[in-house]
């Protein structure tokens, strides 16, 4: 007989009401650390990190776990996470320290606050019987009861949340119909109402499931019924891609992008749903003989699937270097191959009863999981330390070429540790040595984000005094026999709001520039060019009126209506001149009329 789940019906009302209230005060204080002014305590770089990860992590297990507001059992779990997070917290932000960019910072606290959401929800169900059975060590049904619980209650109140919002924005694009805004502003742009209603949601829908056991029991169930249906399948396509792979080679991994994400994918759902169908088929077998045999048979080579994740990730690393993906995916694998393993093993230790030991397995093993993510989060496991180590002495064992090193990687995921290893290389002369390389690591270093295309020229002048207009004049291509601009050429050139000068500084890219007479006045304009391969080409002329360059004329087109490598050549020979129009303007009285002929073009 499965163990009932303890009901939540007896929860106090205030008990009831702090858990919305808690909820609330969460998405308030969130917009608070958001929206305050950056001289408030909130936003201090030493603290607003700990706001982050405390917002995020005490509320919600509050939430999920209160029973008493003077239960000392929650106060204590409260203060066990409360020191988890000061402690991986202090470590993370280590990394972050002084770092000059929303990308740096984000490329490290990003992954810490997912881990974090990870480590609590695989942490909740034994925060959650030390309450209600006041002891760590409790039978893996109650484990696990709490785990798929849990895990509707995310689902219900993620659904909960979009219709709300969605129910929202109905009622404002109703309301756009009649040309009223005031509703848009009120739902979409006002921070406070969006964070603290989503907060309010999010309590609303813990809040809810708590109380309605039955209907949770019986989710639960149907969630049992519809994954053993689905479970033989799953099994099904494991065995006959284990089989296939011998007659094809372990080559066509190696040469695929990354098939270690599809590995573990496979991994993670055979194992899920194993332990979801392994609820029900305690006492009674349940599959027929042939199924189950099947279905041992796909957990029999999950170690199989762990095994070959790990050989391509190794590839991976061993071509390309260690980053923090890589780090944190082999850390997922490692843990895969102990699951792996073990079910393995419970298949053949398993006589009269359907994977006996797999209630022991799990019970070891995913407290292994929250370790292991908080030793990541540590100087023991740091995926950030790992990946610069390991990137910069590729480069100086000349493993990678200085052309082919990562430095976004460095500028965007590693935090400080790849700022400084940026400076290291730009102290370094051997990789300075190349003008083009030098450029490229000025202009990565001058970037804000991962997402944008370069900064302009007065942002690279902080990283390199250097760094004035002949950076510019260097990276656009004068055509032959075109003579170089004046000075206030260029200086028109920088201040153009109509011509992106950023997008000719970028690598991949190339601005050419050309002169011809236009208007047959004897004095010559000048013609840019942008190409980006698979954008649009963009043409700019620049003609002199007075004392004052101007830009008079611009054209766009896609590159498929040219052929873009003949179309540059002809750029960089100076294969340009003025063509007559065959339909001309007209002239009404005194009133010069333009008039553009898209049919006749």
């Amino acid at each position: 007989m499965e163990p009932a789940i303890m009901s939540d019906n007896s929860l106090p009302r205030l008990s009831r009401f702090f858990i919305i209230f808690v909820c609330i005060l969460q998405g308030f204080l969130t917009y608070i650390s958001h929206h305050s002014s950056s001289g408030s305590l909130l936003l201090q770089p030493s603290t607003f990190l700990y706001w982050q990860a405390l917002l995020l992590v005490l509320p919600l297990v509050f939430a999920f776990t209160i029973v008493r507001l003077k239960d000392r059992f929650l106060w204590q779990n409260l203060a066990i996470c409360l020191l988890v997070i000061l402690l991986t917290t202090t470590w993370v932000y280590w990394n972050v320290e002084g770092v000059d960019n929303v990308s740096q910072y984000d490329g490290v606290v990003v992954p810490y606050l997912c881990s974090l959401c990870v480590l609590v929800f695989i942490a909740l169900p034994w925060l959650q019987t030390r309450i209600k059975n006041k002891q760590w060590n409790v039978s893996y049904a109650t484990i696990y009861d709490h785990l798929c619980i849990n895990a509707i209650t995310v689902i219900l109140t993620l659904l909960l949340i979009i219709l709300f919002w969605g129910i929202l924005w109905l009622c404002v694009e109703l309301f756009k119909q009649l040309n009223i805004h005031f509703f848009h502003h009120l739902f979409f742009r006002n921070n406070l109402f969006i964070y603290t209603i989503n907060g309010f949601l999010i309590g609303v829908g813990i809040r809810t499931c708590r109380l309605q056991t039955h209907l949770m029991k019986a989710l639960r169930n149907l969630l049992t019924i519809m994954v053993k249906g689905l479970l033989p399948v799953l099994s099904f396509v494991a065995l006959i891609f284990i089989t296939t792979l011998p007659f094809v080679g372990l080559n066509a991994l190696s040469s695929a992008w990354s098939p270690s994400a599809l590995l573990m994918t496979m991994v993670v759902l055979l194992i899920t749903a194993t332990n979801i169908v392994y609820k029900s088929g305690l006492k009674v077998q349940p599959y027929p003989t042939p199924v189950r045999f099947m279905v041992n048979a796909s957990l029999l080579v999950l170690p199989l699937y762990a095994g070959l994740a790990l050989y391509a990730i190794s590839i991976r690393v061993n071509e390309y270097g260690w980053t923090p993906v890589r780090v944190w995916g082999y850390l997922v694998i490692i843990m895969s191959v102990l699951f792996s393993c073990s079910y393995a093993i419970a298949v053949t230790r398993s006589r009269r009863t359907w994977l006996h030991p797999l209630g022991m397995i799990n019970r070891v093993l995913l407290p292994g999981c929250v370790a292991l993510l908080i030793l990541a989060n540590t100087p023991l496991i740091d995926p950030y330390r790992i990946s610069v180590n390991d990137q910069m002495n590729r480069y100086l064992a000349s493993k990678v070429d200085a052309d082919n090193l990562d430095l976004s990687l460095l500028r965007f995921k590693t935090g400080k540790r790849g700022q400084e290893a940026l400076m290291f290389l730009y102290q370094d002369a051997s990789f300075i040595s190349n003008t083009q390389r030098k450029q490229r690591l000025e202009k990565i270093m001058a970037e804000h984000n991962r997402w944008e295309v370069n900064r302009a020229v007065d942002d690279l002048k902080d990283i390199h005094p250097k760094l004035t207009l002949d950076y510019v004049q260097k990276k656009l291509v004068l055509a032959k026999n075109t003579l170089k601009p004046e000075a206030a050429w260029w200086a028109i050139l920088q201040s153009n709001p109509q011509v992106d000068i950023d997008l000719c500084l970028r690598d991949s890219d190339v601005c050419i520039i050309n002169s011809l007479d236009l208007n047959q006045d004897g004095i010559y304009e000048y013609l840019l060019c942008h190409i980006e391969r698979g954008s649009d080409i963009s043409c700019h002329v620049f003609a002199k009126q007075g004392e004052e360059w101007k830009n008079i004329g611009h054209a766009y087109f896609p590159p498929k209506t040219v052929n873009v490598a003949y179309f540059e050549r002809a750029l960089r020979e100076g294969n340009v001149k003025t063509r007559h129009k065959p339909w001309l303007d007209a002239e009404v009285g005194h009133e010069p009329v333009k008039i553009y002929y898209p049919e006749a073009e």
